[in-house]
């Protein structure tokens, strides 16, 4: 498998919502799984756990648990939020979601339950895994884009996919190449300089 290097990915890594029916072998899924465990987490107790999902059928249920939490979320949202591009093309990804070669559902197992509430201490321990495995996806030539929306049917999912109590989802990232007409959109950030402080809040590096 040609793979790139670290900063290209880093800077090439963008939101896959369209995908190409090519097939996408098990060899790069454990070639990214593999990069995924590599990842910093609290404890290295690695918690995380991964579904890979490859049946239509659970894809297709997934991907209307998906779409019903994107059409909540758009009605609550002004004409001028639904009309960027990632709210646009977010209704596209749930209809076509059964179609997508691998979807990677991104889990934690706990071993004394799930904390009765979230705490952002958590995500420290599963999201460097969910970023180390979309850049290893990049790397592959593959495509990803890391969705949350269908935790507002956590109990759901859990229940059809046969998860224990003290687990939970973290992500839901599709997987595949990129469909042949989507037009790569380079990532825009905001300059370094505009998000960064030093020694205090809000103090500029001196030019």
């Amino acid at each position: 498998m040609q793979q790139i290097s670290l900063y290209d990915a880093l800077y090439s890594q963008w939101a896959v919502r369209h995908f190409s029916d090519r097939p996408v072998s098990d060899e790069a899924v454990q070639t990214i799984l593999d990069a995924a465990i590599r990842a910093p987490n609290g404890g290295n107790r690695q918690l995380w756990r991964f579904l890979v999902i490859r049946n239509a059928e659970t894809k297709r249920r997934l991907g209307q648990w998906y779409s019903d939490s994107w059409t909540h979320m758009i009605d609550n949202m002004t004409p001028e939020e639904r009309a960027t591009q990632p709210y646009r093309s977010g209704g596209d990804l749930g209809n076509g979601m059964a179609k997508v070669p691998v979807l990677m559902l991104v889990c934690v197992e706990h071993p004394n339950g799930p904390p009765a509430t979230a705490h952002i201490s958590r995500g420290a321990s599963i999201y460097p895994a969910v970023q180390n495995l979309m850049l290893a996806a990049e790397a592959l030539g593959l495509g990803t884009v890391i969705t949350t929306l269908h935790t507002r049917f956590e109990k759901e999912i859990k229940e059809y996919l046969g998860m224990p109590a003290n687990s939970e989802t973290a992500a839901l990232i599709p997987l595949g190449y990129p469909a042949e007409d989507v037009r790569r959109v380079r990532t825009r950030r905001f300059p370094v300089a505009d998000v960064t402080f030093y020694d205090r809040w809000g103090h500029k590096k001196a030019s």
